[in-house]
């Protein structure tokens, strides 16, 4: 088969792109079964799981349909539902979902760092940020603003361009807005929760709300693993 090799980001799309191309140049045939795992990963340069997630989200759409111990098989045109808005959703849906899973890990690692480190002109600027998105009601503003302004509490360069880097992906995918009251209500108690721990220097409290933060965020934009 040609050479596919994935090079850029956004790879649940890349490989559903991919797949799209192999049907149309007649490599994989609508009703036969599609190449193995091990084919399509040596094929496209990805990851087993990267591979695995598009399939979940193909299954879903009824485009491939998996028989235990017989593979995997096209039974749609997936030309046509590449373009559909519901398969884009589902793919931004699964895109928050590794971005929020990194920022976890990111934001877990440097709360000790934000403890330890954070003066009063930080604690300041935190509380400027939660109350100026309340004005203004506008909770994704005020996501990537405490989170940039979260980070630069640790006064770890590379902690805080990590960060930079994703919410700039983040802001790349469809934005979903947060409009009711209710929603905005809910984001600046978690935040102001968030502060308050740091501003005790609770390192453990602090990570417990971190968590329970991003736990909401994920259901709040509908990205749910189980739920792609």
């Amino acid at each position: 088969m040609s050479e596919l090799k994935i090079t850029h980001k956004r790879l649940y799309e890349q490989v559903i792109q991919k797949i799209e191309s192999l049907f149309e140049s007649g490599e994989i045939v609508l009703g036969e079964r599609i190449p193995s795992e091990r084919e399509l990963v040596e094929m496209l340069g990805v990851s087993r799981g990267t591979l695995r997630d598009a399939f979940r989200i193909l299954e879903s759409h009824g485009v491939i349909e998996t028989k235990a111990g017989g593979g995997r098989y096209l039974r749609k045109n997936i030309s046509n539902l590449r373009r559909s808005e519901s398969l884009m959703d589902d793919l931004e849906k699964a895109a928050v979902i590794d971005l929020l899973e990194a920022r976890e890990i990111l934001e877990l690692g440097m709360i000790e760092l934000i403890c330890e480190r954070a003066d009063d002109d930080d604690i300041a600027k935190l509380e400027e940020v939660i109350y100026k998105a309340s004005n203004e009601h506008k909770e994704q503003v005020e996501e990537f603003s405490f989170n940039l302004a979260l980070a630069e509490c640790s006064k770890n360069i590379v902690m805080i361009n990590f960060m930079k880097l994703n919410m700039d992906i983040l802001k790349q995918t469809k934005e979903r807005s947060f409009v009711s009251e209710e929603s905005i209500i809910e984001a600046q108690k978690e935040h102001l929760s968030i502060l308050k721990a740091i501003k005790e220097r609770d390192v453990k409290r602090a990570k417990k709300e971190v968590i329970n933060h991003l736990e909401n965020v994920k259901r709040r934009t509908g990205a749910i693993k189980g739920g792609v």
